[in-house]
């Protein structure tokens, strides 16, 4: 199966290749040392051999006997049996090699115990003389394999660090992916990246630029759009207190739809401002999240915290101030009694989990929550722009963590809010 990550690819490819490299090597140095090795055993044996008949010629038979022995040469009265295996391609051309120096011998290769070549000896003997067929090819063979094998290896380890020297930068970018695209600048390349990789990060960190400024600009644009509005509607809201007389309904029905339209003008910009040019510091999660409950409670409502925990991370407390607010207030909104938090220690960071007991949300409508502008009306009938959960949302991703919505187990609705402790 091919790996799916660059790396593993790499070091596959490079291990492939290797591999036919050095298949392709040894053929090469076999190929090119066979007919040297060849004839080089064959002269050494017609040596020995000549070596033997002038030793079976003394004599003196037990110094012959001895002398023959040092050498490794056997001698016997009678043949050695036929061999019923074939001998090995090369111990024949070997053994040809031999006859063609000697056309008036007889010659035998026997494989077992080990591989002898046996020749009659010269007359007037008529022994047979077994010499062993002490190939200098084995020795080739064995000191080339380990050479080849020995650059292999060192081969594929500096190929395989390089590799990992050019993905590197690739995982660095990766990490980066969602600063990036909120708008942080792109992390420094090492100064001996490839081109192509450094050419990426100036790129990334162009657009991210380009998205710094496009967010800049969009929240001037809603800065201006908020006082232009908030100035007419203070004159409304003012114009109302100033009417003494008239249909205290309609007067109560005016005002109420002022105070939606600022609430929904702020949500706008809450979206939008999510903290991403907020500079970053370490935050106590549990003072953090008393402030935002003590909040809610001098509006009348009664929470519930589940736990005592302290954790403190690395964030922008003026957007989670703004993301526990939401949360807080889409529960008791469109939730029920109890209301319930708890914030709860993670290896890297925290969540908080906001719960209620209401009426929940359909399983159909779960996965579109925390989508910009929608609004679950058929479970959640309350007035409301759409960009609380989102908004929340963008800040949880900011903070590399997410939010995660869910029915409870006997109805009721829980919202966690995930966020990682880093920097920013």
């Amino acid at each position: 199966m091919m790996p799916k990550r660059l790396l593993g690819r790499l070091v596959l490819l490079l291990a492939a290749v290797l591999t036919l490299n050095t298949i392709i090597g040894l053929a090469l140095v076999l190929g090119a040392t066979r007919e040297t090795t060849l004839l080089h055993t064959a002269r050494s044996l017609h040596l020995q051999i000549i070596a033997a008949d002038a030793l079976l010629a003394n004599p003196d038979r037990a110094m012959a006997d001895a002398r023959l022995r040092e050498l490794g040469v056997q001698y016997k009265d009678t043949p050695p049996p036929e061999s019923s295996a074939l001998a090995l391609p090369f111990f024949t051309d070997i053994a040809r090699e031999v006859a063609h120096r000697m056309p008036d011998r007889r010659f035998r290769i026997i494989e077992e115990p080990q591989p002898t070549l046996w020749v009659s000896a010269a007359p007037p003997n008529d022994g047979w003389i077994g010499i062993p067929l002490l190939s200098l090819r084995g020795a080739l063979r064995w000191s080339s394999g380990i050479t080849i094998l020995c650059a292999f290896l060192v081969t594929f380890a500096a190929a395989a660090w390089y590799a990992r020297s050019l993905v590197r930068p690739l995982r660095t970018l990766a990490a980066a992916a969602p600063g990036l695209a909120a708008g942080e600048p792109a992390p420094p390349m090492p100064k001996n990246s490839a081109a192509e990789i450094s050419e990426l990060g100036a790129a990334l960190n162009r657009a991210a630029n380009d998205t710094r400024t496009a967010a800049r600009e969009r929240q001037l644009v809603l800065a201006g759009l908020s006082h232009d509005m908030r100035t007419p509607l203070a004159r409304l809201v003012l114009a109302l207190e100033l009417l003494g007389d008239g249909d205290a309904a309609i007067r109560q029905g005016m005002s109420v739809d002022l105070s939606e339209l600022d609430s929904i003008l702020e949500q706008f910009i809450s979206y939008v401002r999510d903290g991403r040019d907020e500079p970053g510091q370490v935050v106590d999660l549990s003072e953090l999240l008393d402030d935002a409950l003590a909040a809610q409670r001098r509006s009348g409502r009664e929470w519930q915290r589940r736990d005592d925990a302290h954790v403190s991370i690395y964030a922008k407390p003026l957007a989670l101030r703004r993301a526990l607010a939401n949360l807080l207030e889409n529960a008791a909104c469109h939730g029920a009694a109890p209301l319930e938090v708890e914030l709860v220690t993670l290896p890297h960071g925290a969540a908080i989990r906001v719960r209620d007991r209401g009426p929940g949300v359909a399983a159909d409508v779960l996965p579109e929550l925390g989508r910009p502008f929608y609004r679950a009306d058929a479970a959640r009938t309350r007035p409301g722009s759409g960009l609380g959960l989102a908004t929340v949302a963008r800040i949880a991703a900011w903070h590399g963590g997410n939010l995660n919505l869910r029915n409870r187990d006997g109805g009721g609705f829980e919202a966690e809010l995930i966020l990682v402790s880093a920097r920013a």
